[in-house]
């Protein structure tokens, strides 16, 4: 690329949208996060310097599948066909609430966006941002291309380790003292996610549900509880306490905490830590 060529200006509303983006762009990219350090991206809402950020984008790329509830009405500031965007969750077939998730029954639930926990969708993915990037600058198009091919060669393998890692696990149960964000997940290594609540974080579980998942907890042996570390691990040291267990941390990896940015984490950092939470909680071999 030469100097004098301007970059691709490309914003990702959650953080494994803008690695990705961020490896196939390489040289010929700019890559930034709407969201700052530590926000929810469903809670989270743009201030009117974030729509002037957005403006000067060449491609959005979002989840979808409701993940981003502000972003239509961030996107009406803009005339129709003004901001190029790329919908991760297009064309997938999505989970839905409860499907891999033994509290609720599937069919009567909102679609988990959460499809970044499945690395062999997040092929798929950053195959389709190849494609738009070179939509935009077809003189990269081969980089963009290459670049695709050695990121997806590295989530394929990261699923191989995770399908090793898991295979020979005691427990199959990721119970999670919070909401439901491991479903896809859980269904590509053959686990099932207990949440105490559904996708929303912000829902607030019943003591119903905590005894309820107590006698779950007692009734299958299972002395690990996970939470997501965005959130306060009060919940599930209660319930680790109630099952005489212990807690481990997943990372739904949305968005990076100010410690995460701080210590120079990327996505496949977190997962690893998953991994080894994993592994640790579900007494794997």
């Amino acid at each position: 690329m030469g100097p004098l060529e301007a970059k691709v200006r490309i914003m990702a509303t959650v953080f494994p949208l803008r690695e990705f983006a961020a490896a196939v762009a390489g040289d010929r990219g700019q890559v930034d996060l709407l969201l700052p350090p530590g926000a929810g991206v469903h809670t989270w809402q743009p201030r009117p310097g974030d729509i002037v950020r957005l403006a000067a984008c060449d491609l959005l790329l979002f989840v979808g599948a409701n993940l981003e509830p502000w972003l239509p009405g961030m996107l009406k500031a803009f005339p129709s066909g003004k901001v190029r965007t790329l919908e991760a969750t297009a064309g997938l077939s999505l989970l839905e609430a409860g499907e891999d998730d033994d509290q609720e029954k599937p069919g009567h639930g909102p679609l988990d966006p959460h499809v970044w926990l499945d690395f062999e969708i997040d092929a798929r993915i950053v195959g389709r941002i190849a494609e738009e990037l070179t939509r935009i600058d077809p003189a990269g198009g081969s980089e963009f291309s290459a670049n695709a091919d050695r990121l997806s060669a590295r989530l394929r393998a990261l699923d191989e380790r995770f399908r090793d890692g898991l295979a020979g696990c005691r427990d199959k149960d990721i119970v999670l003292a919070g909401h439901g964000a491991f479903g896809y997940l859980a269904r590509r290594y053959g686990l099932v996610q207990t949440a105490l609540y559904g996708l929303s974080p912000d829902a607030q579980p019943r003591p119903v549900d905590l005894m309820n998942a107590v006698d779950y907890c007692r009734r299958k042996g299972i002395r690990a509880v996970f939470f997501e570390n965005s959130v306060a691990p009060d919940l599930s040291r209660t319930l680790a306490r109630e099952i005489g267990g212990r807690v481990l941390v997943l990372h739904a990896g949305h968005n990076l905490t100010r410690d995460e940015l701080d210590r120079g984490a990327g996505f496949f950092d977190l997962m690893e830590e998953n991994l080894s939470a994993l592994r640790a909680g579900l007494g794997c071999r």
